[in-house]
């Protein structure tokens, strides 16, 4: 058994994963702009830890982060204000059990890639869609990963060249318009909402005003900006697929199709013949939990 931790920009989850990849039980905490993180790893991790390793026989802790983990410790941690934090230490002080950690996207890229929506393709890209937008690339059945940091940040690829300012320090950076918090946020506004609407409550809502045209005029507007990163993402590396996830899927009904239908135009591709499929991913939230397990 392992114990996979998922560090998101908006929640806390800790979980038992068996080595096939399948999930047997797990813990999730919402955090918001009032939460401390060193407080939460303090108090709701090592307690999930501790009653998880003397319910089964873990063997390893894997734990996903954002920003750059590095040699044990999470760092640039720009959405949740942390510059470092050395939490297998920390981990280290309460047992004596190996602890691997990674970026969170390219956790959640592992397991789709082992058990998800990419595990038939050797050339794939996964995108995680959330609270910031990360990315993982896979050529040849291998995950790509650079010598000196984590590498493949796609959601800062600049859109546009005087776009609005992103939390990196850049300017028009694709996670700006994509992510799915600055979706969310935007239709909340759009639809006078109270600031603290749930993505359920917020999607209740848009079924019965998705065509209002404030509405419909943002939706097209996130479909094409998204459309103009991934062409720009297909023509670097020509995947057979480009998996989306993170929150992103909860947004199906609204986004998917469309988005498809956009982007199989191939208005914007260098090689016109060489489309990717576009998938959602399949293991949801738990894919960054999941993929923290896997060596």
């Amino acid at each position: 058994m392992r114990i996979g931790i998922d560090l998101g920009g908006s929640h806390i989850a800790i979980g038992v994963v068996q080595q096939n990849g399948t999930l047997i039980e797990k813990k999730e905490i919402d955090l918001d702009s009032e939460n401390n993180l060193e407080e939460f790893i303090q108090t709701y991790i090592l307690k999930g830890v501790k009653e998880y390793i003397e319910k089964y026989p873990v063997d390893l802790i894997g734990i996903a982060s954002p920003g750059e983990p590095k040699d044990g410790k999470i760092t640039s941690l720009v959405n949740l204000g942390i510059q470092e934090l050395d939490i297998t230490e920390i981990i280290g002080k309460i047992c004596d059990i190996p602890v691997q950690i990674l970026n969170d996207a390219k956790c959640a890229g592992k397991a789709e890639k082992e058990y998800g929506a990419l595990r038939n393709e050797e050339d794939g890209v996964f995108i995680c869609l959330g609270t910031g937008m990360g990315g993982a690339v896979f050529m040849e059945d291998k995950l790509l990963t650079p010598k000196r940091h984590s590498g493949f940040e796609l959601g800062h690829i600049t859109i546009q060249k005087d776009g609005e300012l992103c939390k990196c320090g850049n300017h028009g950076c694709l996670e700006t318009y994509c992510s799915i918090k600055r979706f969310k946020k935007a239709l909340i506004e759009i639809l006078d909402l109270p600031k603290e609407t749930k993505a359920q409550e917020l999607l209740e809502v848009l079924k019965e005003r998705e065509k209002e045209e404030k509405v419909e005029q943002k939706i097209n507007e996130y479909i094409e900006n998204l459309v103009i990163g991934l062409s720009n993402i297909t023509n670097i590396f020509e995947p057979e697929a480009i998996c989306l996830g993170g929150s992103f899927v909860y947004f199906e009904n609204i986004l998917y199709d469309k988005l498809v239908e956009k982007f199989e135009k191939g208005e914007q591709f260098f090689n016109k013949d060489s489309l990717p499929k576009l998938k959602l991913a399949m293991l949801g939230n738990d894919a960054g939990m999941i993929g923290a397990t896997i060596k």
